[in-house]
């Protein structure tokens, strides 16, 4: 079961000394034989009171265990939140996707945890999370994280196909515009007539109601055609979806990442006159706790785009970036040799503006994937390392 915007006491279920409604005097009298007043909750030390709460969460997810778990989870490796065994238990979220639920009394990180998978990932702890260690839902070229590329994502168009040099995919756009990609064969060198359009990147998304990942990058026009076919570059992933709750604290003294993938390219040294793809925007992180303490970071920025081809092809761009939570991603290189033009730099704090790709007489460059969302309940001690700025709600 999961409600959204519900708040949830913390406390036991609490008891009644006066029975019947009556008053707090005649509590006080009921003792026999007029002996000395006891007053069971202090002198019985050993009594423990039963612990009624099994629903956590007062922000975008909040969830009702079937069953309150028992022992503290360590995090390692990497988990797949598609198999329903490794969750502790699924969730369903009213028009958005289903949710993996990993749940324990303490959840700790001590080293680099990952999360792949098309669920994204809610971490519960009933007592305490803490995070030395990292927790990294981002994509990469090489992998995707856990949620991304959501189903409401609003895909970008692609990159006009064109001989003479294709344009560039856009950025994915989520919490803000992503980047358009560039204008290819801009001196009409090669049929079809005119300049090779550029991907034109969607609006924002509206506020999240729900809990998603990112979403991708556009494809890049393509050149001339090769015995697969005219083909661009491909768009970069959007970084998945992370959401810790804990009954009374969470700390991140390492990092929390749902970073968004870089543009990719079609063919690295064939003269194709391809488009650089898109990057993809960052993913989704919530924290949820009565106390939150980030001395660490929180990073959920956007991927660089990739350059364009030419005589060879361009680079890929780079992954959005983590650790460096406050420095874009780096564009990829267009061929020089053929007059490729370069992608866009990614997006991170102080960079919230996805860049566009660059134009070119042959292959034009992928625009940048928009910044993520980073969700916040609770009161925030530190937290200067936080890209992007959180949420406000």
């Amino acid at each position: 079961m999961l409600l959204a915007g519900c708040g949830f006491s913390g406390h036991g279920a609490s008891i009644d000394a006066t029975p019947n409604g009556g008053s707090d005097s005649s509590a006080i009298d009921a003792v026999p034989n007029d002996g000395p007043i006891v007053d069971a909750a202090i002198d019985a030390p050993n009594t423990v009171l039963p612990d009624a709460r099994t629903c956590y969460g007062v922000g975008l997810v909040a969830v009702c265990l079937t069953t309150l778990p028992t022992q503290g989870r360590a995090l390692t490796g990497v988990l797949d939140t598609s198999v329903d065994g490794n969750c502790t238990q699924l969730v369903t979220q009213t028009g958005g996707p289903m949710l993996c639920v990993v749940a324990a009394t303490t959840i700790t990180s001590t080293g680099a945890f990952r999360a792949i998978g098309t669920r994204p990932l809610v971490l519960l702890a009933t007592q305490t999370i803490d995070i030395s260690g990292s927790v990294d839902v981002s994509s990469t070229a090489a992998s995707t994280g856990a949620g991304a590329n959501a189903s409401v994502c609003v895909a970008p168009s692609a990159g006009g196909n064109d001989s003479g040099g294709a344009g560039g995919g856009a950025g994915g756009s989520f919490a803000g515009k992503g980047g358009d990609g560039g204008v290819g064969d801009g001196n009409n060198n090669h049929p079809p007539a005119g300049s090779a359009p550029a991907g034109i990147a969607t609006a924002a998304l509206a506020k999240p109601t729900l809990l998603h990942g990112g979403c991708p990058g556009g494809v890049g026009g393509g050149g001339i055609v090769d015995p697969n076919g005219a083909k661009g570059g491909a768009g970069g992933a959007g970084g998945g979806a992370v959401y810790l709750i804990a009954g009374t604290s969470i700390k991140i003294a390492g990092g929390v990442y749902a970073s968004g993938a870089g543009g990719g390219i079609h063919a690295a040294a064939a003269g194709f006159e391809e488009g650089g793809g898109g990057g993809g925007t960052g993913g989704m992180i919530g924290l949820d706790a009565p106390a939150i303490d980030i001395p660490g970071r929180v990073a959920a920025n956007g991927g660089a785009g990739a350059g364009g081809g030419g005589n060879v092809g361009g680079t890929a761009g780079g992954d959005g970036t983590t650790t460096s939570y406050n420095i874009a991603a780096t564009h990829g290189l267009g061929d020089a040799t053929g007059s490729a033009a370069n992608g866009a730099d990614g997006t991170s704090l102080g960079q919230e503006t996805a860049a566009t790709g660059g134009s070119a007489d042959a292959g034009a460059g992928g625009g940048a994937g928009s910044l993520g969302v980073v969700w916040i309940d609770g009161t925030l001690t530190n937290g200067t390392m936080i890209s992007p700025a959180k949420t406000p709600h």
